[in-house]
């Protein structure tokens, strides 16, 4: 079994209850090759998952998994106020499992053992996991959008 140490920053508007939320977070997860095809393991945060026979599909899932725990927040939140407190609890759940084996990943890469073929590298140290939730309410404006990103730590 393969795995490789994930940087991802994931940047969404998210409607509450009376109230529209900038989110981005810069995370990290684990990303696994076992026999039945990819899984990604958030390490922070760590409550998600996702897999598939693909890598595709696995990095889909994981999104998902993702969004659907800021959609779920957002319909239990009665206010912008909990829901940013609600995220910030959820950002912070750090897996210690998974980031034990994201820390040994990372060292094989940086060794030359292993590289996902298709992606980008960046520094581990220059993407350190940070979560930023603004009340953008009804004066959202362009600069909020920008893509979602994935590399591979080194």
């Amino acid at each position: 079994m393969a795995s490789y140490p994930i940087l991802f920053s994931f940047r969404h508007l998210i409607a509450g209850n009376g109230f529209v939320a900038s989110v981005v977070i810069d995370g990290r997860a684990l990303l696994t090759q076992e026999d039945g095809g990819f899984w990604l393991f958030g390490v922070q945060p760590g409550g998600i998952a996702g897999g598939g026979s693909g890598l595709t599909e696995a990095l889909n899932e994981f999104k998902k998994g993702y969004l659907s725990v800021l959609f779920d927040i957002a319909t239990e939140s009665k206010s912008f106020d909990d829901y940013k407190a609600a995220l910030n609890q959820f950002f912070c759940e750090v897996n210690p499992a998974n980031e034990d084996a994201w820390k040994g990943a990372l060292q094989e890469a940086r060794q030359g053992r292993l590289a996902l073929s298709g992606f980008g590298s960046a520094k581990a140290e220059s993407w350190m996991p940070k979560i930023d939730v603004q009340n953008v309410g009804h004066h959202a404006t362009p600069t909020v959008n920008a893509f979602d990103s994935v590399a591979e730590a080194a």
